[in-house]
């Protein structure tokens, strides 16, 4: 292995073991070179292992042919995949509802070729609606959308250009969401606020 393969493999390595355990993410991955706008592959990522077995699983859906498949798998490279462009964090799972995510996130495994316009896209932002409605991940879903491709249109030509290793960052608005909505997380414990004029 060459030193510059070993170097950006000991980087991906490091970044992935530098994420917060129990978190959600959203994985935005490049359809084109070069890129073009909003054009992106979404995927789910929940990280849950340590800095010292940094694992997760990836779940999300492919086209295939004229029809649609999931794509659900554990993984402790997500940052040596192809194409990945950004990693976005959106939120933080207990290791104690991960079951009740897994289970979430499978929805509409079995009915995803009747679901009307289905995209990778489409798909996420209806399995993320789910975790909204069941208080799992606190966001405005068009919002947190129309933000993602702000991120992975910042982030889309180091991608084409392969710099390494891809960056993880957080959600900028989660902050003021939770402001405004009287929430904030606090590790995996959702915090109530009562703001007082």
């Amino acid at each position: 292995m060459s030193e510059l393969r070993a170097s950006i493999k000991a980087k991906q390595a490091e970044t992935l073991a530098r994420l917060t355990p129990n978190t959600l993410h959203i994985a935005l991955y490049l359809r084109s070179d070069p890129p073009l706008p909003n054009d992106f592959h979404w995927a789910f990522y929940l990280h849950n292992g340590t800095g010292s077995t940094p694992v997760g699983t990836k779940y999300h859906v492919r086209g295939i042919g004229g029809g649609w498949i999931p794509g659900h798998e554990a993984t402790a490279g997500i940052f040596a995949e192809n194409f990945l462009c950004v990693m976005i964090q959106i939120g933080t799972i207990p290791a104690s509802a991960h079951a009740r995510v897994d289970e979430l996130m499978r929805i509409n495994d079995q009915t995803l070729n009747s679901i009307p316009g289905i995209t990778c896209r489409t798909w996420l932002l209806e399995v993320l609606g789910v975790l909204v409605e069941e208080g799992f991940v606190h966001c405005d879903v068009r919002e947190l959308e129309k933000d993602c491709m702000e991120i992975g249109n910042e982030h889309s030509w180091s991608a084409s250009t392969n710099e390494q290793p891809r960056p993880a960052v957080m959600w900028r608005k989660a902050s003021l969401y939770w402001r405004f909505t009287g929430r904030c997380w606090l590790g995996s414990v959702v915090l109530d606020y009562t703001f007082s004029a």
